[in-house]
């Protein structure tokens, strides 16, 4: 089975080099990168995972470890800076980003920006670490960042309602805690319209999520196991009635407790919960082939290859079934890897040590 979304040439999108400054342990470092394979060993707590986060932060405008960008900044700094060499259809582009303590700063060549979220789909990514347990055994505020991270990569109009549908919310929510149910028509009216387009995608993209994840469960499994993910949706098809027919006991309460922001998704196991029912070992496993499926379905939207990221390969699957997830690897497009030891010899294989880069 062959992971290529298409059949024809895909568009060639890689991360040529990475130069960090004052980015977590690393004071002044760079890295070059190779298109395909990259494999970042060493010890432990030496910098692998941060250069990790430094490629991911890049790619998506945000840290897969920590919301407070603050925690990034090198202890004793008051300042991060990351530039970039993205390769797109054989042209290079500059990204330049910066944070120091208070002001983003991003550069796209030659536009300047006070955000990160013009990173948006600027290169797709998908990221296997160890914190994806939290899938299945978190709360579903983590469930519903997976959907919209691989929503927002692919679709700027997703992340135009899921930004409209929070503003609007926000200000609803203000409204009852004033009691001030003569101002909510509009609000309502507005997170009505963008929450019809966030479920529409969210349930398009758990079901084109389906064949691939069941495919990759068995391939992992030793066609042991199936897999698939149900959709939990808040809200009614009637959503705008149900936000009127609330707002008495939302009064009470000051907030909206229906909506997209109280959607779920869970990962089945041969039909039942992982959550309640699978091994630490079938949990891992699952989350593997969720990631896999994620990739797939990303390079259908985008017509290209993402990126693919795996933090710390040996923890996740057992020797037999880190041996399959290998065996793909060669069709990922550019794939970056953290290990504590050189486990392949094709690649280009980065030796981190002390927040340097030996090699």
């Amino acid at each position: 089975m062959t992971l290529r979304p298409h059949a024809k040439k895909l568009k060639p999108v890689y991360l040529k080099s990475v130069y960090l400054k004052n980015f977590r342990n690393y004071q002044d470092a760079e890295v070059h990168l190779s298109p395909n394979l990259n494999v970042f060993y060493g010890d432990n707590a030496q910098g692998k995972t941060n250069i990790l986060e430094a490629i991911y932060l890049i790619a998506t405008g945000r840290s897969f470890r920590t919301q407070r960008l603050n925690e990034i900044i090198r202890s004793g700094e008051s300042f991060f800076f990351l530039e970039a060499e993205i390769v797109k259809d054989g042209v290079t582009q500059i990204v330049k980003i910066s944070f120091d303590g208070q002001n983003r700063k991003l550069q796209l060549d030659a536009n300047h920006y006070s955000t990160f979220h013009p990173l948006l789909g600027l290169l797709p990514a998908v990221l296997y670490t160890p914190y994806d347990i939290e899938l299945i055994s978190g709360s579903p505020t983590e469930r519903r960042r997976f959907l919209n991270m691989h929503l927002v990569q692919s679709d700027p109009l997703y992340v135009h309602h899921l930004t409209r549908f929070w503003r609007a919310m926000k200000q609803r929510n203000c409204l009852l805690r004033a009691k001030a149910s003569e101002s909510l028509d509009c609000w309502e009216n507005e997170m009505a319209h963008s929450a019809e387009y966030i479920t529409k995608s969210r349930r398009e993209m758990v079901d084109e999520l389906q064949k691939p994840l069941l495919i990759q469960s068995k391939k992992l499994s030793g066609d042991k196991e199936s897999h698939e993910l149900n959709f939990h949706i808040s809200q009614g098809k009637e959503y705008l009635k149900q936000l009127q027919k609330s707002r008495v006991r939302e009064m009470e309460l000051g907030l909206t407790l229906i909506g997209p922001h109280r959607d779920d998704l869970s990962l089945l196991i041969d039909g039942k919960p992982a959550r309640l029912f699978a091994s630490e070992g079938q949990k891992k496993t699952a989350i593997a082939a969720l990631r896999m499926a994620e990739w797939q379905r990303l390079c259908k939207r985008i017509t290209g290859p993402a990126l693919m990221g795996i933090d710390d390969l040996g923890l996740h699957l057992d020797e037999s079934r880190q041996k399959l997830l290998r065996s793909s690897l060669d069709e990922l497009g550019q794939v970056f890897i953290t290990t504590p030891h050189i486990f392949l010899n094709e690649g280009r294989h980065i030796q981190i040590q002390n927040g340097s880069i030996i090699s």
